[in-house]
């Protein structure tokens, strides 16, 4: 079925850890033998969800959905919370790993709006102020790194650390600026 509607060759192919064997070198074994052309690029297996550092299963009734989940955090709260272990690693569900990783998206959205409003305000008044030596530097060195983390088995770990350094110099130079324009003087 996957061949008549997608193809013989995949780009990805995934699921969850527990499906490499036999599933998925039989899946791979009986693709072969049928069509030699098939070939699978990329084999990404997932590590469990546990709750409680045990595997999440309906038959131990400790299983929720995603739908249960954004009832009580934002969708963006739950990405957070998965980008924030590797992908083949099990994550840990917690209501405290949830709730931080929804004050961390708070704290990027936060950041994003005090950005708007301090800088609108030189945008009203005309002024460039150029972005510091330091800064351009974070910027550059955050952009290698996240090619880098993404290039080396999607670390996106690794990204939202550096990431939240970035918001963290950011959050500085919004207050430095605060502080010049409350004093009318501009750096």
């Amino acid at each position: 079925m996957s061949a008549h509607y997608l193809g013989h060759v995949f780009d990805i192919h995934g699921g969850g850890k527990d499906l490499i064997f036999p599933h998925h070198e039989n899946e791979l074994a009986q693709s072969r033998a049928a069509y030699p052309e098939s070939e699978v690029k990329c084999w990404m297996h997932n590590g469990f969800i546990n709750i409680d550092d045990q595997k999440m299963s309906k038959s131990v009734n400790n299983f929720f959905t995603i739908r249960d989940i954004i009832t009580l955090y934002h969708p963006l709260a739950l990405r957070f919370f998965l980008m924030r272990t590797h992908y083949k690693s099990d994550a840990n569900h917690s209501d405290k790993a949830l709730e931080i990783a929804s004050d961390r998206v708070y704290y990027i959205y936060q950041t994003l709006y005090d950005c708007d409003e301090v800088l609108s305000l030189h945008r009203e008044e005309n002024i460039s102020v150029p972005v510091p030596a330091e800064e351009q530097k974070l910027v550059d060195d955050h952009n290698k790194a996240f090619l880098e983390s993404m290039s080396d088995d999607l670390r996106t770990t690794d990204v939202l650390d550096g990431f939240m350094e970035l918001l963290k110099a950011i959050n500085g130079n919004l207050n430095d600026l605060k502080v010049c324009r409350s004093n009318n003087m501009l750096l």
